[in-house]
């Protein structure tokens, strides 16, 4: 890289009509993905970083930007913007800006943020690429997305989406169904989940057995429901939800859960919500 483009120069608002120049000399920047759910963005520790995405279950995408740098002379933010590029050749600009504090005296700065959506054009299969830059170019990286196998090895069915809602000893309705991945613990009884499922080209009717447990942080096992979907030809869609927890509220200890689904054994999804 050369010296011009090594030098990375931005201007930060300080006061009122009073900028003042601010630079790095930055000499790397790293890029990686992830999926993110609503809601906040993901932990460091939450996060499972991959360069491969499924286009029917992927609500969002989230970027994290590590930058390198000579020692900063002084405490500044430098905020990233980010655009994809999708296989047809559309740009969009990411949702929001990647904020990276650069501390004084420091020579690495870090931070992510979610940025990329289906839209209304939903994900397309292919490859896409991402860049991201601050007044100049910084890094550049791609991810693959792809709805993925069969779940069924004569039939293509395919789990579009998990949501959990909060319910009771009968399953919520699907039209009064309030989703959400965060839960109260002092109001929470039964915490519902919901699988999508698309089917194109189904010719006969089948019947596929669904297992769901929750796991707690610490190892514990919430039970396990299961459930049997039936496949009807003309449909090409439909979801089946159960729910698990108790009759009365402040059973739930406060922390992160994971639902893992399977089919014969075999995992379909691992998902998480939390108690708090």
């Amino acid at each position: 890289m050369n010296a011009a483009l090594s030098r990375l120069v931005l201007a930060g608002t300080l006061v009122p009509a009073v900028v003042q120049a601010q630079s790095i000399n930055l000499t790397r920047t790293t890029l990686r993905l992830f999926e993110q759910p609503s809601g906040s963005v993901l932990g460091t520790e939450k996060r499972v970083y991959t360069s491969y995405f499924n286009t029917l279950r992927t609500r969002y995408i989230g970027v994290e930007a590590t930058l390198e740098y000579g020692a900063a002379a002084s405490t500044f933010k430098l905020g990233i913007g980010c655009q994809m590029t999708r296989p047809d050749g559309k740009v969009s600009d990411g949702i929001w800006k990647i904020g990276v504090t650069i501390a004084a005296g420091s020579t690495r700065g870090a931070d992510a943020n979610y940025l990329f959506a289906a839209g209304n054009e939903g994900w397309q299969t292919g490859v896409y690429k991402v860049t991201c830059s601050a007044s100049r170019p910084l890094a550049e990286t791609t991810f693959q997305m792809s709805p993925g196998p069969s779940l069924l090895g004569d039939t293509e069915f395919r789990l579009k989406d998990v949501r959990f809602f909060p319910t009771g000893a009968e399953v919520t309705p699907l039209a009064q169904r309030n989703y959400q991945d965060r839960f109260s613990g002092s109001e929470a009884t039964r915490i519902g989940i919901e699988l999508s499922f698309v089917y194109p080209g189904l010719s006969k009717s089948g019947q596929v057995p669904i297992d769901c447990y929750y796991l707690g942080s610490t190892g514990y096992v919430l039970g396990t429901l299961s459930f049997v979907y039936n496949l009807e030809p003309p449909a090409t869609s439909g979801s089946g939800a159960l729910g698990l927890g108790w009759d009365q509220p402040g059973r739930w200890s406060k922390r992160d859960y994971l639902a893992i689904c399977q089919i014969h054994g075999r995992p379909i999804s691992v998902d998480r919500f939390t108690v708090w």
